[in-house]
């Protein structure tokens, strides 16, 4: 019954589009995003948990194997709201990181940070995570951040592709702000749902021309909580993560 159980889990995660599932002996790895486009000076963050899925407390280390940064960039890592500097390629669970071993079953929220300073490019940042009982039984992620060009005049070019960026401010209360960029001219829907993944919100369902927007999401009505955002255009679709604090 565990082992259907599981992957009754793993095919939701995969229908739901909310992220895919990496799977070590002793810990599990969620990922939200592992490509993100946004424009320059903007903090690029990617989510991902971390679940023990072992009997036992673990002791969970995650080392930076390549940070491939364009010029003037820098990325860093962060357990919760606890960020690391951008010269900490390892970091782990223990109390030289103010964060406790995961019990068994515990899930520890993680994030990329990549930041875009002064010029455009692509970053490549490569993340292996595992436990120092099983110290070689690693899974690696790797993430791709890029900014779009800006011409001489100012205004922003058309995108390159499709992207959804990650909502600003994250946490947020009670509105946030949602950018996002269509390659081609489409009928595009944006809407919001409740981490049962109900629909709480349509924020956009209509036909855009191609180009960069951005859209402001206010959740008076709603409370505390993970909320994901869902954008579907010509074939293309993303989901973020958001949280509401109040």
């Amino acid at each position: 019954m565990k082992n259907i159980n599981k992957f009754i889990v793993i095919v939701l995660l995969l229908i739901s589009g909310f992220g895919f599932y990496t799977e070590a002996q002793d810990i599990e790895v969620i990922t939200h995003e592992t490509f993100l486009s946004d424009t320059l000076g903007a903090e690029m963050v990617f989510e991902f948990e971390i679940v023990n899925i072992s009997n036992v407390e673990q002791t969970v280390f995650e080392v930076r194997t390549i940070n491939d940064l364009p010029p003037n960039w820098v990325s860093s890592l962060c357990f919760g709201q606890n960020c690391f500097p951008p010269s900490f390629d390892s970091v782990a669970t223990t109390p030289d990181f103010n964060t406790p071993p995961l019990a068994p079953g515990d899930t520890l929220l993680s994030s990329l940070h990549v930041t875009a300073l002064v010029n455009d490019g692509i970053a490549n940042v490569q993340i292996q995570a595992g436990t120092f009982h099983n110290p070689n039984d690693r899974i690696t992620i790797d993430f791709e951040a890029t900014t779009l060009p800006v011409s001489v005049d100012g205004e922003k070019t058309l995108p390159g592709q499709y992207f959804l960026a990650q909502n600003y401010p994250n946490p947020f209360n009670p509105s946030t702000k949602i950018k996002f960029g269509l390659k081609d001219a489409s009928v595009v829907s944006l809407k919001v749902y409740d981490i049962l993944g109900n629909e709480v919100a349509t924020l956009i369902n209509e036909f855009r021309d191609a180009g960069d927007y951005e859209v402001n999401f206010n959740s008076v009505h709603l409370s505390s909580g993970i909320y994901f955002y869902k954008l579907t255009a010509n074939g293309f679709a993303e989901t973020r993560k958001m949280i509401l604090e109040k």
